[in-house]
């Protein structure tokens, strides 16, 4: 699974305009986003993680395609990742704010169904 295969779902544009707007090196935001991808992939795995958050919150999927997910979680979720990521602050801006104008660009989306205090987060299927 390559760099390529992991960030399909996001747009380099978008990578790059969030990467100048977070004063952040794109390399460094790519390197984020590829690992968060991974770990999600790998720990547990795509769709035991999406069964789990659908569990776990009330319907969070906003979209599904042949290539990914888009779900709207509590802000802890990306907390969580942050902590387990080593994530530091602006890492983790760059990163989420990556997932949010990828998300609000999808024409998949109906945002209609995203709580108000809930946050996207795109996972890319295998």
């Amino acid at each position: 699974m390559t760099e390529t295969d992991l960030l399909a779902p996001f747009d380099l544009a978008v990578i790059r305009t969030t990467a100048q707007h977070n004063k952040i090196e794109e390399a460094h935001l790519r390197e984020a986003l590829t690992t968060h991808q991974r770990t999600m992939r790998e720990t547990p795995g795509v769709e035991d993680l999406v069964y789990e958050w659908r569990k776990q919150y009330d319907d969070p999927v906003l979209a599904r395609t042949p290539t990914m997910f888009v779900l709207a979680v509590p802000p802890t979720v990306w907390e969580e990742y942050a902590e387990y990521l080593d994530f530091e602050d602006a890492t983790l801006a760059a990163v989420t704010a990556v997932h949010q104008e990828q998300t609000l660009r999808a024409e998949s989306v109906d945002l209609s169904g995203m709580p108000e205090d809930h946050v996207a987060i795109i996972v890319s299927r295998e």
